[in-house]
């Protein structure tokens, strides 16, 4: 099974919203994909596995959406944004499919090992199963941390782009306000000039 990666994007002229078009077609495809590995009737081990692939490659086009959006100006980024939960919440719950049908097949595993054996075999195989069980569900905490660490990532960079964005205001403002009083200062010593002309023309009636 190959290893799907979402298609490039690296074309200069495509917009914000066409790219966003594209990870979406990617991410509808992956998660259409690992559906079908899921609901095989009798889901193996390799299966499950595709189905795992497909799903960190869906996660991968939806981050790769957000970054989009976040590009966006803020009124453009509310209904995107609430599409983007959605799809995370629809991977989301995909994993958990999985992660019970990855169960149903190492149970079943073991019950065809176990038929037939002594008491303590069987005893040894449902610890080992128990164990697998835990390990798995460690290695699923540990890229929780490591996507709610991305996210963390995330949200810092749309921080500080941001604040470059309001810096760069604030930069055109002082600008602005410079040259009106270059404006005022030389108004003011033409009305200067005028006054002591005037005065000067008194002087000498």
């Amino acid at each position: 099974d190959n290893f799907h990666q979402p298609r490039s994007m690296s074309h200069a002229n495509v917009n914000v919203s066409e790219l966003f078009a594209e990870y979406e077609a990617d991410f509808h495809r992956l998660l259409a994909e690992a559906d079908e590995f899921l609901a095989a009737s009798c889901a193996s081990a390799a299966a499950l596995g595709k189905a795992d692939r497909r799903l960190t490659e869906a996660d991968q086009a939806v981050k790769q959406m957000d970054l989009e959006v976040r590009a966006l100006p803020p009124e453009a980024r509310q209904k995107l944004q609430e599409k983007i939960k959605g799809f995370k919440a629809s991977v989301s719950e995909r994993r958990k499919q999985k992660e019970a049908r990855n169960r149903e097949v190492l149970l079943g595993d073991a019950s065809a090992s176990v038929l037939g054996k002594s008491a303590d075999e069987h005893g040894r195989a449902e610890d080992m199963n128990q164990s697998m069980m835990d390990a798995s569900r460690k290695l699923q905490e540990a890229k929780r941390t490591v996507l709610d660490s991305e996210q963390i990532g995330l949200d810092v960079m749309g921080d500080l782009r941001l604040q470059r964005e309001t810096i760069e205001r604030s930069r055109d403002n002082m600008g602005k306000v410079g040259q009106n009083y270059s404006m005022a200062g030389k108004t003011l010593e033409g009305m200067l000039a005028r006054a002591d002309q005037n005065r000067r023309m008194v002087c000498l009636i």
